[in-house]
């Protein structure tokens, strides 16, 4: 596997962290905790530093293996039940983003279009850049990165002027039992996915250092606070709340100057292309998880089940929601424990089991 660069890694934490987040998250968090759905962010980046030191701790300590290597090494027999577990709850993860892409695609602009026929156009290009290597995924996400960060200072500078700070009030106004629930589905669908990186050994990535990831999580993060402090102080929690995707009609009223107007369509591209990076990770993870119980590389074969699994992904997203209803209890119920526990405790577990086994080697 050719070695990807630190920055590369870097952007693929960015994209993880804000994929979730502007679809759905930012819903279900303002439906929750409404003018304290800010606070539940910020409560959100600093619990989130655990689950990130964990990941860092198990690629530092394994810096050869990936995380179906270290399940086997530290697990033995009972490794692989492990990996099939996880990687279950990966398929899951990347049927449900798949969902959020097509359903926002599919309800804002191609209002006649099946979304099976946008799921076909959407997952064409995911294949292709899985048939090729990590490398091109980490190119990809690069050009991607800048993209987006382009439209992000074009999205503050419209919306600056548009913020009043009455609309934060009144601060904790809900219970700290409602904050915290709302601080774990952000910590849930936000932060624990960057578990998908533990799939990439140490020494794959050129440069390997925390710093920059950290920045990376804190640029990742911090966005994602900006994006709800724009949504509550512009429109006010009563509107925020009322709209079905608050942070797609924010960008409806980004206006540079009076030059540049009504390009919402335009900005939307980087949620649409931070949605592909992240599904390209998803299947490159579910190869690998091939790779390790076929115990060979094998490209053509390989090849074929990127195919299956990404039509896997494409047919379980066409039906798996009937009503946008569904989707959220879902997302607020049984997704929420689902990777709480394979992308925290059994982590988790694997790390204080690695140290164990390093003390008793016999």
């Amino acid at each position: 596997m050719k070695k990807i660069d630190s920055l590369e890694y870097g952007t693929f934490i960015w994209f993880i962290i804000r994929s979730c987040f502007v679809v759905t998250t930012s819903g279900i968090l303002l439906l929750n905790c409404q003018e304290d759905a800010w606070i539940c962010i910020i409560l959100g980046i600093i619990l989130g530093l655990f689950p990130s030191f964990i990941y860092n701790k198990i690629k530092k300590k394994f810096p050869d293996d990936n995380i179906f290597q270290i399940n086997e090494n530290v697990f033995k027999s009972f490794g692989k039940l492990i990996n099939l577990i996880i990687s279950l709850s990966v398929l899951l993860l990347g049927i449900l983003i798949f969902w959020i892409l097509i359903t926002f695609i599919t309800t804002q602009f191609l209002y006649t279009t099946p979304p099976f026929i946008v799921g076909i156009f959407l997952i064409t290009p995911i294949i292709y850049i899985n048939t090729k290597n990590l490398k091109t995924i980490g190119r990809v996400s690069i050009f991607c990165f800048y993209i987006t960060v382009t439209f992000a200072i074009i999205i503050i500078a419209g919306l600056f002027k548009e913020i009043n700070i009455d609309n934060l009030k009144p601060f904790l106004y809900h219970t700290p039992g409602n904050i915290i629930y709302s601080t774990l589905i952000f910590i849930c669908y936000s932060i624990l996915p960057l578990f998908l990186l533990t799939v990439i050994p140490k020494n794959k990535i050129k440069n390997y250092k925390t710093k920059t990831n950290f920045l990376f999580y804190l640029l990742g993060t911090l966005s994602l606070l900006n994006l709800m402090f724009f949504n509550i102080t512009i429109f006010g929690i009563n509107l925020a709340t009322l709209y079905e995707y608050s942070s797609f009609h924010l960008l409806k009223r980004v206006d540079i100057f009076e030059i540049i107007d009504r390009i919402e369509t335009i900005l939307t591209i980087e949620w649409i292309l931070g949605l592909i990076i992240i599904l390209s990770l998803i299947v490159y993870f579910l190869k690998k998880y091939y790779t390790q119980i076929s115990k060979k590389e094998n490209k053509k074969k390989e090849n074929i089940f990127i195919i299956l699994s990404s039509l896997i992904i494409l047919i379980i997203s066409s039906f798996i929601f009937k009503t946008h209803g569904s989707s959220t209890i879902f997302f607020k119920g049984p997704s929420l424990i689902i990777y709480f526990i394979t992308f925290l405790i059994i982590p988790f577990i694997t790390l204080i089991k690695s140290f164990h086994i390093q003390n008793n080697p016999c």
